[in-house]
Protein backbone atom coordinates (compact mmCIF):
# COMPACT_ATOMS: atom_id res chain seq x y z
CA UNK A 1 0.00 0.00 0.00
CA UNK A 2 2.81 2.48 0.82
CA UNK A 3 4.48 1.68 -2.61
CA UNK A 4 1.77 2.51 -3.74
CA UNK A 5 1.03 5.91 -2.66
CA UNK A 6 5.17 6.67 -3.36
CA UNK A 7 4.97 5.83 -6.81
CA UNK A 8 1.36 7.77 -6.71
CA UNK A 9 3.77 10.89 -5.30
CA UNK A 10 6.31 10.41 -8.06
CA UNK A 11 3.17 10.47 -10.37
CA UNK A 12 1.77 13.39 -8.97
CA UNK A 13 4.87 15.20 -9.14
CA UNK A 14 6.50 14.16 -12.67
CA UNK A 15 3.97 12.34 -14.52
CA UNK A 16 3.08 13.86 -17.61
CA UNK A 17 7.23 14.13 -18.18
CA UNK A 18 7.56 10.29 -17.18
CA UNK A 19 4.57 9.40 -19.45
CA UNK A 20 5.89 11.37 -22.47
CA UNK A 21 9.59 10.36 -21.11
CA UNK A 22 8.55 6.36 -21.03
CA UNK A 23 6.80 6.30 -24.56
CA UNK A 24 9.57 8.17 -26.37
CA UNK A 25 12.09 5.48 -25.72
CA UNK A 26 10.11 3.12 -25.87
CA UNK A 27 9.70 3.44 -29.61
CA UNK A 28 13.52 4.05 -29.88
CA UNK A 29 15.55 0.86 -30.14
CA UNK A 30 16.48 0.90 -27.19
CA UNK A 31 12.80 0.72 -26.01
CA UNK A 32 13.90 -2.77 -24.21
CA UNK A 33 15.25 -0.71 -21.39
CA UNK A 34 12.00 0.72 -19.81
CA UNK A 35 8.69 -0.52 -19.83
CA UNK A 36 6.73 2.14 -22.03
CA UNK A 37 3.43 0.41 -21.96
CA UNK A 38 3.16 -0.34 -18.06
CA UNK A 39 4.20 3.52 -17.49
CA UNK A 40 1.58 4.33 -19.78
CA UNK A 41 -1.00 1.80 -17.66
CA UNK A 42 0.63 3.95 -14.14
CA UNK A 43 -0.57 7.25 -15.59
CA UNK A 44 -3.73 6.46 -16.84
CA UNK A 45 -4.48 4.50 -12.99
CA UNK A 46 -3.18 7.67 -11.13
CA UNK A 47 -5.24 9.88 -13.79
CA UNK A 48 -8.40 8.37 -11.87
CA UNK A 49 -9.94 10.53 -9.27
CA UNK A 50 -8.36 13.68 -10.73
CA UNK A 51 -4.83 14.06 -9.64
CA UNK A 52 -3.20 13.75 -12.83
CA UNK A 53 -5.50 14.71 -16.32
CA UNK A 54 -6.16 12.06 -18.26
CA UNK A 55 -6.22 14.19 -21.37
CA UNK A 56 -2.95 15.67 -20.37
CA UNK A 57 -1.40 12.03 -19.61
CA UNK A 58 -2.78 10.99 -22.84
CA UNK A 59 -1.30 13.70 -24.98
CA UNK A 60 1.85 13.32 -23.17
CA UNK A 61 2.55 9.87 -24.23
CA UNK A 62 0.89 10.26 -27.71
CA UNK A 63 3.00 13.04 -28.24
CA UNK A 64 6.41 11.38 -27.15
CA UNK A 65 5.60 8.32 -29.44
CA UNK A 66 4.88 10.43 -32.22
CA UNK A 67 8.12 12.65 -31.55
CA UNK A 68 9.89 9.54 -31.37
CA UNK A 69 8.61 8.11 -34.74
CA UNK A 70 9.10 11.73 -36.59
CA UNK A 71 12.91 11.69 -35.35
CA UNK A 72 13.12 8.61 -36.41
CA UNK A 73 11.49 9.34 -40.11
CA UNK A 74 14.09 12.58 -40.53
CA UNK A 75 17.05 10.28 -39.10
CA UNK A 76 16.47 7.52 -41.73
CA UNK A 77 15.93 11.05 -44.27
CA UNK A 78 19.40 12.42 -43.53
CA UNK A 79 22.09 9.18 -43.11
CA UNK A 80 20.38 6.78 -45.17
CA UNK A 81 21.71 3.33 -43.68
CA UNK A 82 24.34 4.17 -41.69
CA UNK A 83 22.57 3.49 -38.42
CA UNK A 84 21.30 0.57 -39.42
CA UNK A 85 24.46 -1.01 -39.84
CA UNK A 86 25.96 0.53 -36.77
CA UNK A 87 23.31 -0.62 -34.38
CA UNK A 88 23.67 -4.22 -36.54
CA UNK A 89 19.87 -3.95 -37.29
CA UNK A 90 20.21 -4.79 -40.64
CA UNK A 91 17.92 -8.07 -40.01
CA UNK A 92 15.20 -6.39 -38.40
CA UNK A 93 15.12 -3.57 -40.85
CA UNK A 94 14.89 -6.13 -44.04
CA UNK A 95 11.74 -7.25 -42.26
CA UNK A 96 10.46 -3.34 -41.94
CA UNK A 97 11.10 -2.47 -45.53
CA UNK A 98 10.01 -5.65 -47.16
CA UNK A 99 6.54 -4.94 -44.83
CA UNK A 100 6.78 -1.10 -45.45
CA UNK A 101 7.02 -1.65 -49.59
CA UNK A 102 4.08 -4.28 -49.06
CA UNK A 103 1.81 -2.38 -47.32
CA UNK A 104 3.52 1.27 -46.41
CA UNK A 105 -0.14 2.64 -44.92
CA UNK A 106 -1.20 -0.18 -42.84
CA UNK A 107 1.81 -0.87 -41.49
CA UNK A 108 2.89 2.94 -40.59
CA UNK A 109 -0.81 2.84 -38.74
CA UNK A 110 0.12 -0.43 -36.99
CA UNK A 111 3.78 -0.61 -36.40
CA UNK A 112 3.66 0.07 -32.66
CA UNK A 113 2.29 -3.41 -32.19
CA UNK A 114 5.90 -4.77 -33.92
CA UNK A 115 7.95 -3.88 -30.99
CA UNK A 116 11.43 -4.75 -32.48
CA UNK A 117 10.28 -3.32 -35.81
CA UNK A 118 8.42 -0.07 -35.43
CA UNK A 119 11.35 2.21 -35.68
CA UNK A 120 13.34 0.97 -38.36
CA UNK A 121 9.93 1.07 -39.98
CA UNK A 122 9.38 4.94 -39.30
CA UNK A 123 13.45 5.30 -40.57
CA UNK A 124 13.14 3.30 -43.64
CA UNK A 125 10.22 5.75 -44.21
CA UNK A 126 12.65 8.73 -44.14
CA UNK A 127 15.47 6.77 -46.33
CA UNK A 128 12.76 6.05 -48.69
CA UNK A 129 11.49 9.65 -48.96
CA UNK A 130 7.97 8.68 -48.62
CA UNK A 131 5.68 11.53 -48.35
CA UNK A 132 6.29 13.22 -45.43
CA UNK A 133 3.09 14.79 -44.60
CA UNK A 134 1.12 11.19 -45.26
CA UNK A 135 3.49 9.79 -43.00
CA UNK A 136 2.92 12.33 -40.14
CA UNK A 137 -0.84 11.33 -40.43
CA UNK A 138 -0.26 7.87 -40.74
CA UNK A 139 2.27 8.01 -37.56
CA UNK A 140 -0.04 10.09 -35.36
CA UNK A 141 -3.27 7.86 -36.13
CA UNK A 142 -0.44 4.66 -34.69
CA UNK A 143 1.09 6.79 -31.66
CA UNK A 144 -2.25 7.81 -30.32
CA UNK A 145 -4.17 3.75 -30.87
CA UNK A 146 -1.12 2.74 -28.84
CA UNK A 147 -1.34 5.08 -26.17
CA UNK A 148 -4.69 5.23 -25.55
CA UNK A 149 -4.89 1.53 -25.41
CA UNK A 150 -2.71 1.67 -22.41
CA UNK A 151 -3.65 4.72 -20.64
CA UNK A 152 -7.30 3.67 -21.00
CA UNK A 153 -6.13 0.32 -19.39
CA UNK A 154 -4.64 1.92 -16.38
CA UNK A 155 -8.02 4.22 -16.03
CA UNK A 156 -9.99 1.32 -15.86
CA UNK A 157 -7.75 -0.17 -13.49
CA UNK A 158 -7.95 3.00 -11.21
CA UNK A 159 -11.79 3.06 -11.24
CA UNK A 160 -11.28 -0.12 -9.00
CA UNK A 161 -8.67 0.58 -7.16
CA UNK A 162 -10.26 0.97 -3.84
CA UNK A 163 -10.91 -2.61 -4.55
CA UNK A 164 -7.73 -3.38 -5.17
CA UNK A 165 -6.03 -1.36 -2.06
CA UNK A 166 -8.47 -3.52 0.21
CA UNK A 167 -7.53 -6.84 -2.10
CA UNK A 168 -4.10 -6.05 -1.43
CA UNK A 169 -4.19 -5.12 2.04
CA UNK A 170 -6.38 -8.49 2.97
CA UNK A 171 -3.28 -10.39 1.54
CA UNK A 172 -0.44 -8.68 3.73
CA UNK A 173 2.69 -10.36 3.27
CA UNK A 174 1.74 -12.09 -0.03
CA UNK A 175 1.01 -8.98 -1.59
CA UNK A 176 5.27 -8.72 -1.78
CA UNK A 177 5.20 -12.07 -3.10
CA UNK A 178 2.99 -10.97 -5.95
CA UNK A 179 4.90 -7.78 -5.90
CA UNK A 180 8.27 -9.63 -6.40
CA UNK A 181 7.04 -11.97 -8.94
CA UNK A 182 5.41 -8.68 -11.26
CA UNK A 183 9.27 -7.32 -10.90
CA UNK A 184 10.36 -10.65 -12.38
CA UNK A 185 8.12 -11.05 -15.11
CA UNK A 186 8.72 -7.35 -16.33
CA UNK A 187 12.69 -8.20 -15.72
CA UNK A 188 12.22 -11.44 -17.74
CA UNK A 189 10.38 -9.27 -20.20
CA UNK A 190 13.68 -6.40 -20.40
CA UNK A 191 16.00 -9.38 -21.03
CA UNK A 192 14.34 -11.22 -23.45
CA UNK A 193 13.52 -8.19 -25.01
CA UNK A 194 17.43 -7.49 -24.78
CA UNK A 195 18.64 -10.58 -26.31
CA UNK A 196 16.67 -10.29 -29.45
CA UNK A 197 17.77 -7.03 -29.83
CA UNK A 198 21.32 -8.43 -29.95
CA UNK A 199 20.71 -11.40 -31.83
CA UNK A 200 18.52 -9.00 -34.30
Amino acid sequence: MELIKEIEQVYLSWGYLIVFLGSFIEITPMGWIIPGGLILVGGGFYAYGGGLSLYGILVAGWFGAWLSFILAYFLGNKSGAYFIKKLKQEKNAEKAKLLFSRHGPVILTTSLMANLTRFWVAYISGAQRYNFLKFLFYSAAASLAWTSLWVVVGYLAGIERENLEKGIAGLGALAWVFAFVATGVIFLKIRKEFKKFKEG
